[in-house]
């Protein structure tokens, strides 16, 4: 199926907002220009470019300098933890000084793939995290069978000052209440339209004030299409799939949503998400 506004469902007035997209991914270098601009015509307010590595950076900063409703992070994946180290990280980090420069991360661990050493992994996100208490910006936590690790870093490192987003969340409710009980809030993607009857009594349980929406693309398009390259505008899918199971409209649920992205990454969500913002 085509990506159109009958494929993800009605037009919709409130701003959604795409909180984790990789576009300078090498999936989008045939069509990168088309995707991001038909994207942001479906009513996208903003779409935040999650970086995961030293080399890729460049990328992230071309797109984030050619349209401001494109915000960006700085960060090091955890799959990238046996090719880049802390010092990786160093050199990044004059980038927070970006306007359109909001979080740092992806960063985590990750014990489920076996792309890099644990002791590298775990060296790296305290570094992270270290930068994120340090800067009081938030942190975006790929975390994947990894949260007894995640958490002992985060808590001895970010001493309770640090804040931010678990994306794309895998846990359970045990895990969804560690992670609220830090501060975080819980990344939900196109991984819960898979399996709602698995999802929903997790997702019922936490606050409306803790969700945020995301695609991951181009990883994790919603079902029913699931296979094939996901994109921004999905997002809108996993709203209805999300909403049903909370029993209400989506359009509720995108416009509380899009709330807690200003509330989580600052002035420049909320500039998109005023009347000015919304006609760049």
């Amino acid at each position: 199926m085509n990506l159109t506004v009958e494929a993800i469902g009605r037009s919709r007035k409130p701003q959604m907002i795409d909180t984790h997209a990789h576009l300078h991914l090498a999936h989008y270098d045939a069509d990168r220009d088309l995707v991001i601009t038909r994207d942001l015509a479906m009513g996208l307010a903003a779409i935040i470019e999650v970086n995961i590595s030293s080399r890729g950076w460049p990328g992230v900063k071309r797109l984030i300098e050619a349209d401001p409703r494109l915000i960006g992070t700085v960060g090091i994946h955890a799959h990238e933890a046996s090719q880049e180290t802390p010092r990786d990280l160093a050199k990044l980090e004059k980038w927070l000084d970006h306007p359109q420069v909001v979080a740092i991360g992806e960063t985590g661990i990750d014990t489920y793939r076996d792309y890099a050493p644990l002791q590298n992994q775990q060296a790296l996100f305290e570094a992270h995290v270290n930068l994120a208490r340090e800067s009081a910006r938030p942190l975006v936590i790929h975390c994947r069978s990894a949260f007894e690790e995640v958490f002992k870093i985060l808590d001895s490192a970010g001493r309770g000052e640090v804040t931010g987003v678990f994306h794309c969340f895998g846990g359970g409710l045990p895990e969804a209440e560690e992670v609220l009980a830090r501060g975080f809030y819980i990344g939900l993607g196109g991984n819960v339209t898979y399996s709602p009857q698995h999802w929903a009594p997790v997702i019922r349980e936490l606050p409306l004030g803790s969700i945020l929406l995301e695609t991951d693309c181009p990883y994790l398009k919603p079902a029913p299409e699931r296979r094939g390259r996901n994109e921004p505008a999905w997002v809108y899918r996993t709203a209805d799939v999300i909403a049903e199971m909370l029993d209400i409209s989506p359009e509720n649920l995108e416009l509380k949503t899009e709330t807690n992205a200003a509330n989580l990454f600052g002035s420049r969500i909320r500039d998109l998400l005023s009347p000015e913002g919304r006609s760049a």
